[in-house]
């Protein structure tokens, strides 16, 4: 018989291990060893996913067993509490069932939480469609984080979130002063993800402890974004994607992290003196300028276009001058057309990046290039000073 080597490991290594997997399959797991039947009782973190391929009966509703599954092991774990080393520190459920108040299952969710909550959880991941979060979560004190996707967020009044430093809504249905109300009471915040287009239009408050915000499909306007950079003294990091503004002013002096990506044209300002990264998704005829006199090595920019045209590497040609103090850069193009500028516009304008000392091309589909001749000799014409050229792709 083969020797069961896993049992030998010390309790917190296997703890540990357990917390990368399903709490479904450390409960099938108790049935091989003996060491292992009672320990999932006292696993640190209680994780339900991918339910849609597991399943103990056939013949039984899915979205059923899902529900009965999940209460059955709350109500084991709520017998254990008085058991030494039980505490939770995690509790993530993402199921793909719509869930709604019928046949009592918003009840049996909302049970689950209050047992968590009861037993003071740090992390709460939840992926529950059309579920209504109950208002005792808003004062779940012990929380430092809180993600939410796809449900139904109505926060009557302030929270309370004294230790919540990171804070994840992705696709959630709620409103400006719900938003308000959560983000309010969470003066520790640090990490801040907003997602989806059901949340209203942004104009928020948030703690001057915030370091990282994430901005996607959201609706905002400019005048608010450049009112919030002001008040984010601690602000490092800033990834805004698929927004609806097409103007774009960033300011900030604490920013070190950039990340833009838009699938049509832009216009965008940086004024980020202390910038180390910047990343960019745009069309070819965007207009941006950057001030970061610090950024002199790495540029992500991936130019997406549905046909160049004249005025386009025109448009590039000035969008790249914009970069031309840079050094070092990654470019993304969908076709070779995008960087193989025409004879005129070469002989009409100076080199756009006479600077740049380093480039990487790649493709954003991983295909092969076709035209590398006619690229390489366009490319160095926009920087004549290349010491290094490398064109490959990125294999996505």
């Amino acid at each position: 018989m083969m020797e069961d080597r896993i049992s030998q490991l010390p309790d917190p290594l296997i703890h540990h291990i357990f917390s990368f997997l399903p709490s479904i399959y450390l409960v099938r797991m108790s049935l091989l060893s003996h060491r292992w039947r009672h320990m999932w009782v006292s696993a640190p973190f209680i994780y339900f996913k991918n339910f849609c391929n597991i399943t103990f009966d056939k013949k039984v509703s899915s979205r059923d067993r899902v529900l009965k599954f999940v209460t059955n092991y709350v109500k084991h774990r709520e017998l254990c509490m008085h058991i030494p080393n039980t505490s939770i520190i995690g509790f993530k459920c993402d199921t793909p069932y719509w869930f709604a108040s019928r046949n009592g299952a918003f009840r049996q969710i909302d049970d689950w939480l209050n047992f968590v909550v009861r037993s003071k959880v740090k992390e709460l991941d939840l992926h529950l469609k059309e579920y209504l979060l109950p208002p005792f979560v808003f004062n779940a004190s012990s929380l430092t984080v809180l993600k939410l996707t796809k449900l139904n967020l109505f926060v009557p009044s302030l929270s309370s979130y004294p230790s919540l430093k990171v804070l994840s809504l992705d696709c959630v249905k709620s409103n400006a002063r719900s938003l308000q109300n959560l983000i309010s009471g969470c003066p520790i915040i640090e990490e801040l993800y907003l997602s989806g287009s059901d949340i209203g239009r942004l104009h928020f408050a948030v703690s001057e402890t915030l370091r990282s915000l994430s901005l996607l499909s959201v609706d905002l306007t400019n005048q608010w974004l450049d009112s919030l950079f002001s008040r984010l003294p601690l602000l490092e990091r800033f990834f805004f994607k698929f927004g609806r503004l097409k103007y774009v002013s960033i300011r900030s002096h604490s920013l070190k992290h950039v990340s833009i990506e838009y699938f049509y044209a832009i216009e965008a300002a940086l004024t980020t003196p202390n910038l180390v990264s910047l990343h960019i998704v745009c069309e070819p005829w965007s207009k941006i300028s950057v001030e970061t006199p610090n950024l002199l090595e790495v540029v992500n920019l991936t130019l997406k276009d549905d046909g160049m045209i004249k005025d386009s590497y025109i448009s590039l040609v000035h969008l790249l001058s914009n970069l031309n103090f840079l050094k070092k850069m990654v470019l993304t193009i969908y076709k070779d057309e995008v960087l193989i500028f025409p004879k005129q516009v070469r002989q009409k304008y100076p080199s756009p990046m006479p600077n740049l000392k380093h480039l990487k091309v790649m493709r954003f589909n991983g295909t092969s290039f076709t035209k590398i001749g006619e690229m390489r000799d366009s490319l160095l014409w926009c920087a004549p000073s290349l010491e290094s050229l490398e064109i490959g792709r990125d294999g996505t």
